[in-house]
């Protein structure tokens, strides 16, 4: 067997004609070992010191090749034998001839985009979406070793149109109380069967009571992507990720998934989420500490598909990056077999790569729809990476502005701009407003104490600001003030993150060790001033924000005068 050795700019390096299989590709160093490409297994093999011994070495490498470039005459035993000294050496060599290597070169199982933009698909075969074929090994800078299978191939027929709806009714059995839910489902499962090749990979939670059908969407999901799925239950540790994820395009799938940001296997779920969101190859990830002294790299390019009865509390960089469906009642409807999903899976997954253009050109018609119906940047990302998705498995022409239209209007917009524009700005003025103290208030000729929220307090002194002075000689005390100025009420913020009573009221947040100031200063009227907060207090350097509005006075405001 003939087998040509790949240099590492992909062309081929001299081997005589009828050569025995085997031998290898120097791809670097990784710290002290030695990275090569086995061209017996065509997998990527690190070797330590302790590896370069003569067996392991024919068992990475084939014996016979070993034996064929390799075995001298030893003169003083008048034999001929192995020289695994002198492989060894030239295999030390080349890898540090070729320098540093980086695991990102590697693009192990699942499907990848070349620099012509079109899609590759590593597998037990490496292919093209255009139909031709590779050999496993290095192209374009890129490492591609022997894979897992991903359930396709070349020989798998497209699904038909029919197959496509039989699936989508199956995803919409569920009573699902947002519209399009269906839809979206289907698209991220097309979404994610070419992860890699995103710049964004949006993730969905379906929640809903006990028996409302979510489970089983997600078991439908799982069967359809066969290989392609990691399923689990309930949160998962970054190491069980790492072992399971790292370097594939494989699709998590978590049923039970309560969330509890208290548990680290949570965190390390929302932190692994968060990163295969936006995480670009060459990018090195999440970077920790090793017992050895040395850094990991964690890299992570997977989309999460989650179900669970509780969604549990979301920060706002993760509530932009998952799409919620929620559903009620019981499932009606299409159902579909296990033996079913898996027959139809790899047809949606040869229709789906056989429209990758079509995608593309979509997700810019509908990022554009979107932006122009008021939904921000990550928005866009998130939502319309999902519907062009689906749209490219019931259209093969690209979806027109008419059709973006159509599809942005029919998810109703409106309340999916509300959802994103939850922001750790206004977590934070929600964390400072809704905090509850006891202040002296004056009620008719009574001066009463009284358990008010801080944006009670502000209330307060915008109704009638002279004559509340107790409340605002306690707001005082507290690091805030509240001022009419230049025809708007304005809330001061002492910035300093030493500010005893402010630490306080950010007690058990994020900000409780400081930090306010800059997220504060994003939201409107947000600018640094330096004021006084009260009577008798120096100057201080403090964020002015606007006071909501529903917190203001109902009367004119030019009748109002200047708070305290």
């Amino acid at each position: 067997m003939n087998k040509t050795i790949l240099s590492t700019t992909g062309t081929p390096m001299t081997q005589q004609s009828g050569s025995t299989s085997g031998g290898y590709v120097p791809l670097g160093m990784l710290g002290n070992k030695v990275a090569a490409f086995s061209l017996l297994n065509m997998r990527v093999t690190s070797l330590g010191a302790s590896d370069l011994k003569e067996m392991n070495l024919k068992a990475q490498f084939g014996a016979n090749w070993c034996e064929q470039y390799y075995t001298e005459f030893d003169a003083k035993k008048e034999v001929f034998v192995f020289n695994h000294k002198r492989l060894a050496t030239d295999i030390l060599s080349a890898c540090q001839a070729v320098g540093p290597y980086s695991e990102t070169a590697e693009r192990r199982v699942g499907v990848w985009k070349m620099n012509d933009g079109q899609l590759v698909v590593n597998g037990r075969q490496l292919w093209r979406a255009d139909g031709t074929v590779l050999e496993h090994g290095i192209h374009e800078d890129r490492v591609y070793p022997v894979g897992g299978d991903v359930g396709f191939d070349l020989s798998t027929p497209e699904a038909t149109a029919d197959d496509v709806n039989k699936v989508l009714a199956a995803f919409n059995s569920p009573q699902w109380i947002h519209s399009m839910a269906g839809e979206i489902v289907l698209g991220f499962f097309g979404m994610s069967l070419v992860s890699t090749a995103l710049r964004r990979r949006p993730h969905v939670l379906m929640t809903g009571p006990a028996a409302c059908g979510k489970s089983t969407v997600l078991e439908y999901v799982r069967w359809l992507l066969g290989p392609l799925a990691f399923g689990c239950t309930g949160p998962q540790t970054m190491a069980a990720y790492y072992q399971s994820l790292a370097g594939t395009s494989k699709v998590v799938v978590n049923d039970e998934f309560e969330a509890d940001p208290g548990r680290m296997a949570c965190k390390d779920t929302f932190d692994v989420a968060r990163m295969s969101y936006s995480l670009q190859e060459g990018d090195e990830g999440i970077v920790r500490g090793t017992v050895t002294g040395k850094s990991k790299s964690y890299r992570f390019y997977s989309p999460f598909i989650a179900a669970g009865i509780s969604p549990g509390k979301m920060e706002p960089a993760d509530l932009t990056r998952w799409v919620i469906l929620e559903a009620k009642g019981t499932p009606k409807g299409e159902r579909l077999t296990a033996a079913e999903a898996r027959e139809i899976g790899p047809k949606l997954a040869r229709l789906y790569l056989s429209r990758w253009n079509v995608f593309q050109d979509s997700e810019t018609a509908v990022r554009q729809r979107i932006l122009a119906s008021g939904g921000d940047g990550r928005m866009a990302d998130t939502v319309g990476t999902l519907l062009a998705s689906y749209w490219a498995f019931v259209s093969d022409t690209p979806a027109t502005d008419e059709d973006a239209k159509f599809l942005v209007s029919m998810l109703g917009i409106e309340e999916r701009i509300a959802v994103h524009q939850v922001s750790d700005e206004l977590q934070c003025l929600e964390a400072l407003t809704s905090r509850v103290l006891p202040f002296k208030v004056v009620d008719g000729a009574a001066l009463v104490t009284r358990q008010l929220s801080i944006a009670q307090a502000i209330e307060t002194v915008c109704k009638d600001p002279t004559e509340q002075p107790e409340v605002v000689m306690r707001m005082a005390q507290l690091g805030l003030r509240v001022a009419f100025a230049k025809g708007r009420w304005s809330l001061y913020v002492v910035n300093s993150p030493m500010h005893q009573e402010l630490r306080k009221l950010f007690a058990g947040t994020k900000w409780a060790a400081g930090g306010w100031s800059v997220v504060l200063r994003r939201l409107p009227g947000g600018e640094e001033s330096t004021q006084r907060i009260g009577a008798g207090l120096g100057a201080a350097k403090v964020t002015v924000i606007d006071i909501p509005e529903h917190l203001l006075p109902s009367v004119d405001v030019n009748d109002m005068l200047l708070a305290a």
